[in-house]
């Protein structure tokens, strides 16, 4: 971890060991565990934000939250370059019999005890709510700037840059696609019907945002990534985390969206935008925005190989998702899901994948 030596200086203590696990690290130090988390260094303004939501949060029986552990200095977080880094105390934790479910379900509670903060328009700097189309466009404009320069450069370009010039065709596809496919379900719709739903998300929600401790009560961290949003944010952000990581596992998303659905279900229209966040290369296109910002010095220095095997593995991990994920719905729920014509190939009517699923008021798969 680059960052041990100011984490160290700043808090007062000794890391003898640290683990990244999802969203956090855990911190191993001689004065007992705490996790750590990082964030854009832009939300460190978003401190009213925060404190608001979380006295909305006080009064709640079924969640609560961590306490955020002070530095020497007694301030909240630590801003080191573009990131904000900030601690919590650790608990005695355990893990519940179907951890992935409950998972699921505490974030559904998570939601569910934001549906009535007021005075979310008041921060509409924090509020990603309605703009999807518009951010995801933003970013795709960048990227095809990035492949544009390439395109005139004249001087050396590194193997990294070759990969992401042989790759741009086929990651602006997915996002253009991902754009279209928002329009074509409605989002614009969705946002108005889930309201009510749930007013507060992650930036990017994953394993170790919510906590279980020895009595298996429930814990949030992570504040200063809340940002305003729809609840199928953190639900796409999940899937994609955990695909990421272990490839496709029909099981484990099933039971994450059990849990999620036994406090709140989903309504039908909801799942086509998780797919739309399933199908958007955010990811990919943050790593590009990042070699982006490098000297060129710097991306001498840039390990292509691991990047480069890094965004393959997860674009075929994904695909492999992108493909499961409409026939999972349907099977376990009902729901149709638009397919995107071009993910499958001609030996896939083998499988059955050109079924068409109807609600469940009409029928079943």
């Amino acid at each position: 971890m680059q960052e041990r030596a100011l984490i160290q200086s700043e808090y007062g203590f000794r890391i003898l060991d640290c683990k990244v696990e999802g969203g956090h690290t855990v911190l191993c130090t001689d004065q007992g565990v705490f996790y750590l988390y990082t964030a854009p260094a832009g939300y460190k303004y978003k401190s009213k934000f925060i404190e608001k939501v979380k006295k909305h949060l006080k009064g709640q029986k079924e969640i609560a939250m961590l306490s955020l552990a002070p530095t020497l200095k007694g301030q909240y977080y630590v801003v080191h370059e573009e990131e904000i880094y900030y601690l919590y105390r650790g608990i005695r934790e355990s893990v519940p019999i179907e951890p992935v479910y409950a998972n699921g379900q505490a974030l559904a509670l998570f939601h569910q005890a934001t549906a009535s903060f007021s005075g979310d328009r008041l921060f509409f700097p924090y509020s990603s709510l309605g703009s999807w189309p518009s951010m995801w466009r933003k970013k795709l404009r960048q990227y095809s700037a990035y492949q544009d320069d390439l395109g005139i450069y004249d001087g050396e370009i590194t193997p990294f840059d070759e990969y992401l010039l042989t790759t741009y065709t086929y990651v602006h596809h997915l996002g253009d696609t991902a754009v279209q496919y928002l329009h074509d379900v409605g989002y614009q719709d969705v946002v108005k019907q889930t309201a009510d739903c749930g007013k507060v998300a992650y930036q990017n929600f994953d394993e170790g945002y919510i906590l279980f401790n020895e009595d298996c009560a429930r814990y949030i961290a992570g504040e200063w990534n809340w940002v305003i949003d729809m609840r199928a944010r953190d639900i796409g952000q999940w899937i994609k985390a955990d695909v990421r990581r272990n490839g496709w596992r029909e099981d484990a998303v099933i039971q994450f969206l059990d849990g999620y659905n036994s406090v709140c279900p989903l309504l039908q229209s909801e799942y086509a935008v998780v797919y739309a966040l399933m199908l958007y290369p955010g990811r990919f296109l943050k790593y590009v925005e990042a070699y982006r910002a490098l000297s060129p010095e710097e991306r001498e220095e840039v390990n292509a190989e691991a990047w480069q095997g890094t965004l393959e593995d997860e674009l075929a991990h994904m695909e492999q998702a992108l493909r499961s994920f409409p026939l999972t719905v349907c099977k376990r729920y009902g729901v149709s899901i638009p397919l995107i014509d071009w993910l499958w190939r001609p030996d896939d009517d083998e499988t059955g994948c050109k079924m068409v699923c109807v609600s469940d008021e009409e029928s079943s798969c």
